[in-house]
C-alpha cells in the first residue's frame, strides 16, 4: 500500500481480525456521522420558511452554511493537532455536546445574525468528529479491510444528508422551521456520552503494526519542542509536501465547491423551475425527493466505490485516486444536464440528478483512504484536518454564498420577467 515519501512505516502481512469492541465503535462513530449531516443539512430542508420569516435575499440565505462550514475548517487543524496528542473520544465527546447545545439554540433566536453566530458554533462543534472519527478507524482496522470499513462510516453522508432534507422540510411546514432544529439535539447529547463510554482511542497506527520511526521524514524533535504553533506548522507543511495528499486534497475541493452549492441551493431551485416546467413542487416535495434520491445515490455509491477500488488494485496501484477523478469528471457532466433540463422536464431533472448524486459519493471512502495511507499514523488527525480545511476552504465554505450573490446579481438583471422566472435563472447560473 502507498506511503508518504520517505516513511518508514512497515505493515505486517498478519492482520487482526476485527472484533465486537472496534465494530461497537464503528457503529457508534457512523450515527454521529449520520446526525451531523441531518443537522447540516436541515438548514437548507427549511431555508425557504425561514428566508420568508426573516425576509432575506439570498446571499444571506447562502451565508448560514458559509459560517458553518468557515468555522467547522478553520477548527479542523486545531482538534487534529490535539488528536494526534490527547484522548480522541473525550474530543469527539465535547464537540458533540456544543454541536447540541448550539443547534437547541437555533431554534429559540430571534435575529438573523443570532442564527448565523450559532451555526458557526455549530460548525466548532462538528469539527472535532470530522477530524477525528476517520483516523481512530484507520487506527483500529488492517489496511486490508480500511476502505470497507471507511465506507460503512461514510453512508452516514448521503443518510444523513437525505433525513436533514426531509425532516427540514417536512418538520418546517407542519410545525414551524424552529421544530426542525429541535430533533437532533437530544440525541447528539447522547452519542457524546457514547463516546466517552464506548469508543476506543486505539494506539496510533496500531493497526499498521508499524515498527521504527512511525513520524518518517517528521523529526521526532518538532514533536518534542514546546511551541505548539511551530508544531502544528511543520506537520502541516509535511504533509502538503506530500503530491499524493496534496492533489487529492485540491481535487476533492473542486468536488466540495460544486456539491456544496448544489446541496444549499437545489430544493429551492426545484421549487422555482418546477412551476415553470408545468409540475409545480412546494417546498417539503422538493426536498423528499432530493433527501431520497441523495440517500439511494449514496447508500448505493458509496459501497461500490470500495468494490470498485478492491478490483483495481490487481490491476493499478493508483486505484483510489482513478475513481476519484473517474467520478469528479462524471459528477460535472450530470450535473450540468440536471439543471439545463429542469425548467424543461422536470423528471429528466430528477434522472441527471441521480446520476451526479450517484457519481459524486464513488470517490468519497477512497479519497479518504489516499489521506491516511499516504500519512504518518502519528499524524492522521491532522491529515484528515487539513483535507477538511483546505477542501471547504476552496470549496463549500463560500460556493452557496457566492452562488447566492450571483443569483441576487442575475435577478436584478431579469427584473423586467415575472418574479417566477427571473429567480429560476438566477439560481441556474
Amino acid at each position: 500500500m502507498p506511503n508518504n515519501e520517505g516513511d518508514s512505516i512497515q505493515v505486517s502481512a498478519a492482520e487482526p481480525r476485527v472484533r465486537i469492541k472496534e465494530v461497537v465503535t464503528i457503529w457508534i462513530l457512523f450515527f454521529i456521522n449520520l446526525f451531523n449531516y441531518i443537522d447540516r443539512y436541515i438548514v437548507a430542508g427549511a431555508l425557504d420558511e425561514l428566508m420568508k420569516e426573516f425576509h432575506l435575499s439570498f446571499f444571506q440565505g447562502g451565508l448560514l452554511t458559509t459560517a458553518f462550514i468557515v468555522s467547522y475548517m478553520i477548527l479542523s487543524p486545531l482538534f487534529g493537532f490535539l488528536g494526534d496528542r490527547y484522548k480522541r473520544s473525550w474530543l469527539i465527546a465535547i464537540g458533540l455536546f456544543l454541536w447540541a447545545l448550539s443547534t437547541f439554540l437555533c431554534s429559540i433566536a430571534n435575529k438573523y445574525w443570532q442564527i448565523v453566530l450559532l451555526r458557526a458554533l455549530v460548525g466548532i462543534g462538528e469539527a472535532s468528529y470530522a477530524a477525528l472519527a476517520p483516523t481512530i478507524i484507520a487506527d483500529l482496522i488492517p489496511v486490508s479491510q480500511r476502505t470497507f470499513y471507511l465506507s460503512f462510516f461514510y453512508i452516514g453522508t448521503p443518510i444523513g444528508g437525505a433525513l436533514g432534507y426531509i425532516i427540514g422540510g417536512g418538520v418546517s411546514d407542519s410545525w414551524g422551521w424552529r421544530w426542525s432544529f429541535r430533533v437532533t439535539p437530544p440525541l447528539v447529547i447522547l452519542l457524546g456520552i457514547a463516546s466517552i463510554i464506548m469508543v476506543q482511542d486505539p494506539e496510533r497506527g496500531g493497526a499498521d503494526n508499524i515498527r521504527g520511526d512511525s513520524l518518517g521524514t517528521y523529526s521526532q524533535e518538532i514533536r518534542a519542542s514546546r511551541n505548539p504553533v511551530h508544531q502544528l506548522a511543520v506537520e502541516a507543511w509535511t504533509l502538503l509536501k506530500t503530491k499524493t495528499f496534496l492533489y487529492s486534497t485540491l481535487g476533492f475541493s473542486c468536488l466540495a465547491f460544486t456539491i456544496g452549492s448544489l446541496t444549499q441551493w437545489i430544493p429551492v431551485y426545484v421549487v422555482k423551475a418546477s412551476a415553470i416546467a408545468g409540475t409545480p413542487y412546494e417546498n417539503s416535495e422538493a426536498n423528499y425527493v432530493f433527501g431520497v434520491i441523495t440517500c439511494a445515490g449514496g447508500f448505493v455509491s458509496i459501497p461500490m466505490g470500495s468494490v470498485v477500488s478492491k478490483f483495481l488494485e490487481k490491476y493499478t496501484p493508483k486505484h483510489d485516486p482513478l475513481i476519484n477523478g473517474m467520478g469528479m469528471l462524471l459528477t460535472s457532466l450530470s450535473l450540468y444536464l440536471a439543471i439545463a433540463l429542469a425548467p424543461y422536464n422536470i423528471n429528466c431533472f430528477w434522472g441527471f440528478t441521480a446520476l451526479t448524486q450517484l457519481f459524486a459519493f464513488i470517490g468519497w471512502a477512497p479519497n479518504t483512504a489516499v489521506i491516511l495511507y499516504t500519512s504518518p499514523a502519528q499524524m492522521r488527525s491532522l491529515a484528515q484536518a487539513v483535507n477538511i480545511l483546505f477542501s471547504h476552504l476552496f470549496g463549500d465554505a463560500l460556493s452557496p454564498t457566492i452562488q447566492g450573490k450571483l443569483s441576487d446579481q442575475i435577478m436584478a438583471a431579469f427584473s423586467e420577467y415575472d418574479i417566477s422566472i427571473s429567480e429560476c435563472v438566477a439560481l441556474e447560473y
